[in-house]
């Protein structure tokens, strides 16, 4: 149900095409020539615009597939999405990673669509982790390759029935847990529901709590009439589920759809297991005092949310896997960018440097590569709070006043990050080279997300 909102509006049969070309340039022409007139595409101009991106940044995924994208003056539909076989790869020269293209898949977005990099996000992300290897083989016909691409999306964002074996189980697990909600004094209800297929059972609580359900699904391609007061996107890191509880209660809070005062039921599962089997009270004062104060709030006003959760979600995948087999250690300030410039140094050249301002949001999914392997640099990331890498590599200065000793075992980057946040209006996310661990800080002060197991 909802691949056909987010795909089959966007994507018909028409636009998928075996390619003849071998070029990248070649391909890129014949996918532009299958878009619909009314659109009134300028081919060239669209063509040069797409390989000078890809110039600057490959939009190769792995798995053999390439997903260029970019913005055009358009009304309607808000993206057109068209896909080409590529039997033998493409060339371009220098550039090796292409010739394992086996789907080249060019979405195009209006210059109107504000949500583009959160739709490309989705789309990249269910191509690049789920797509089945017979899709990229090549032994499919065009048919079934249509179909199978349609599927694909079908598997990842539908909402089907519960098996009936787990649905009064549901109910009951629901029912006891809305009761204890209601007997502790909560107010809101945390639901995970990517544990289960039928998003209706979560209908039942009770009047006057808030409904937040965390999925992992962007929020842009959800159907309008999910039944939710709200709706976080919260990735979810293999099975480390408190992990993802925390990143969500941390994100609610950013966008004052929690309060310091309040109380949370949070009810989850393992991911597809259509079973629901945790139940937390959060308290949330008792929980997140120590990183909040009455100065600050929780993240600087001028961070957008959606940044704050990015860098988060950045910082786990760096933590859990590393870079080329080894833990990687680094640290993310993210504020201001013209009130922080003053107070930290290069250690290296700055790679992101020159670069024009979309290429260098940390939102765009195709800079995730490029976060992850500068992260193996010396010094910190800069993040402005609209996401735009500032800096790598740097060095921050903090006033000998503001020097902050820490417990036993924590190194030089976390002391660096609770003194500077304590100095300036800022963020700091750290992740231990060590243990894996993922640290907040906020004012000086610290908040643990669990890292990679050790051992």
């Amino acid at each position: 149900m909802l691949a056909t909102m987010l795909f089959r509006g966007t994507f018909v049969r028409s636009r998928l095409i075996t390619l003849k070309s071998s070029t990248l340039e070649g391909a890129l022409g014949e996918l532009l020539d299958v878009f619909p007139s009314h659109l009134k595409i300028s081919k060239d101009a669209t063509l040069r615009t797409l390989l000078a991106r890809e110039n600057i940044m490959s939009t190769c995924l792995g798995n053999g597939i390439a997903v260029p994208n970019m913005r055009i003056p358009m009304r309607r539909p808000s993206y057109v999405i068209a896909v080409g076989r590529c039997p033998g790869g493409l060339y371009v020269n220098g550039r090796p990673e292409y010739g394992n293209v086996r789907l080249l898949v060019l979405v195009l977005f209006g210059e109107n669509c504000e949500s583009h990099l959160s739709l490309l996000n989705g789309i990249m992300h269910i191509l690049r982790d789920c797509a089945d290897p017979k899709i990229i083989d090549g032994n499919l016909s065009l048919d079934k390759l249509y179909d199978a691409i349609i599927s694909l999306f079908d598997c990842n964002f539908s909402t089907t029935i519960a098996r009936p074996s787990h649905f009064h189980e549901l109910r009951t697990f629901l029912r006891e847990s809305f009761r204890l909600a209601v007997a502790s004094g909560c107010t809101c209800t945390f639901i995970f529901a990517d544990a289960v297929s039928d998003w209706g059972v979560f209908s039942s609580c009770p009047s006057g709590m808030k409904r937040v359900l965390i999925t992992a699904i962007p929020r842009e391609t959800l159907p309008p009439d999910v039944d939710a007061d709200h709706i976080l996107t919260v990735s979810s890191y293999a099975n480390y589920r408190l992990v993802q509880l925390r990143s969500a209660i941390l994100l609610a809070l950013s966008r004052d759809i929690l309060h310091m005062s309040e109380k949370v039921c949070c009810i989850g599962g393992m991911k597809g297991s259509n079973r629901l089997d945790c139940l937390l009270v959060v308290n949330v004062a008792e929980e997140y005092r120590a990183l909040l104060s009455a100065r600050h709030g929780l993240i600087p006003k001028n961070v957008k949310p959606e940044v704050f959760e990015r860098v988060i979600a950045i910082a786990h995948e760096i933590a859990l896997e590393g870079r080329e087999g080894h833990p990687v250690g680094s640290m993310f300030i993210v504020g201001q960018h013209e009130r922080l410039k003053n107070y930290y140094r290069p250690l290296v050249l700055n790679p992101f440097q020159g670069y024009p301002r979309e290429e260098r949001n940390m939102l765009n999914p195709f800079m995730d590569e490029t976060i992850k392997e500068f992260a193996a640099l010396d010094g910190a990331f800069v993040v402005d709070g609209d996401g735009i890498m500032e800096a790598a590599g740097v060095m921050v200065h903090v006033p000998d006043e503001h020097r902050i000793v820490l417990q036993g075992g924590l190194g030089t980057r976390h002391m660096a990050a609770a003194a500077f946040t304590k100095a300036h209006d800022c963020l700091a996310v750290v992740i231990s080279q060590s243990s894996g661990q993922i640290s907040i800080f906020r004012n000086g002060q610290m908040l643990s997300l669990a890292g990679k197991i050790i051992g």
